[in-house]
């Protein structure tokens, strides 16, 4: 009895599994190719000590329309969303400069019913994860100013298809790289979000 259990067990593992691969194999692909810009975001962060959040929605995907419920673009509307969970690991000070160094994750989210508010950054963890990655970030602060640029470097672990439009897609492909860029400013020491930014990102080989 329990060696038929055993083989039920693998059977359904077996389909399951087989479903998944014969799923990804139809989706419509949507490369983040070299050197091409493939993904735009918009977002805000909050920083507590070491810990670094960083969210907010993805404006433009290369290939893929719409990504907006409604004619209105802004979060409110985004089908597209992302979440950045990240640890400071190094920071160099050189002069009024500030560079820090944080590893972590990001998520890109598919909700096609949008909820995404800034006063609440759990809003952009809706939805289906359909991409996630490894990341390491550099940061380039002007303490004067409040300016600063960033350039991160993702990994991609795991995707998943999603429908959109009757059609199944994926955006990108497991241990594939890109890179992402952002320019911002930092909001007023105390005050919530601690900056605000925006940038896009290219693959790489």
């Amino acid at each position: 009895m329990r060696a038929k259990q055993q083989l039920w067990a693998f059977a359904v593992l077996v389909v399951l599994t087989c479903g998944s691969m014969a799923a990804q194999d139809d989706a419509v692909q949507v490369p983040i190719r070299e050197d091409q810009p493939v993904l735009e975001f918009v977002g805000q962060f909050i920083n507590s000590g070491s810990s670094s959040q960083q969210f907010g929605y993805v404006s433009k995907i290369k290939g893929l329309s719409p990504i907006f419920s409604g004619t209105l673009q802004n979060e409110t509307t985004a089908m597209f969303t992302f979440f950045t969970q990240a640890t400071t690991v190094r920071v160099i000070v050189n002069g009024a400069l500030r560079i820090i160094n944080r590893v972590g994750t990001t998520t890109i989210y598919f909700n096609p019913n949008p909820a995404g508010d800034f006063t609440n950054p759990s809003s952009f963890r809706l939805g289906v994860p359909i991409l996630v990655s490894g990341y390491t970030q550099q940061v380039v602060s002007d303490t004067i100013t409040g300016a600063f640029t960033t350039v991160h470097l993702n990994t991609i672990t795991a995707t998943s298809v999603f429908s959109l439009g009757s059609v199944g897609w994926q955006l990108g492909h497991v241990g594939r790289s890109f890179r992402t860029n952002y320019s911002g400013h930092a909001n007023a020491p105390g005050m919530l979000p601690n900056g605000w930014f925006g940038g896009y990102a290219v693959g790489v080989d």
